[in-house]
């Protein structure tokens, strides 16, 4: 299945919560509180800072589509990384919207990271945030989206 196939998908399938604007106060701010901790993992070098917005059953999807399944499965993929880059000079995480339907918020927008090397990574993203049991919001799907142009 091609990404676009696979984003089209994800769209439809969120379409219907779109039209709702109004987020959970509790959620908006473990949102924000998860797009800085990735900006700080990234910059610190720490794997488990950014693995921590991840539900226990999360599932992280690069542009490649090889999804990765776990928390502990996804904090290997960011190690990995950061052995790789190293800690990022500069990182950003911008929203560019969410949207609420039950105990799942979608939230949408573009994510980098430079290294040292002059390597960067990031893209569009869309990710589920799902309420927990316990009251908590945590990532329960990522999905990295292939830009349409090459950056």
């Amino acid at each position: 299945m091609t990404h676009r196939r696979i984003a089209t998908l994800l769209f439809l399938f969120t379409a219907p919560c779109l039209t709702q604007t109004k987020i959970d106060p509790a959620a908006r701010k473990a949102i924000d509180n998860g797009n800085q901790a990735w900006i700080n993992g990234m910059k610190q070098g720490s794997a488990t800072l950014i693995a921590l917005t991840f539900a226990d059953n999360a599932v992280d999807c690069p542009a490649t589509g090889d999804c990765i399944k776990g928390r502990p499965a996804i904090e290997q993929l960011m190690k990995d990384r950061i052995a790789k880059f190293g800690r990022a000079l500069s990182a950003s995480v911008t929203s560019a919207g969410s949207a609420q339907q039950g105990d799942f918020v979608y939230e949408w927008g573009r994510s980098d990271a430079t290294f040292p090397n002059g390597q960067k990574l990031g893209g569009r993203y869309l990710t589920a945030w799902q309420k927990q049991p316990g009251g908590d919001w945590k990532i329960y799907r990522n999905l990295r989206i292939p830009d349409d142009v090459a950056r």
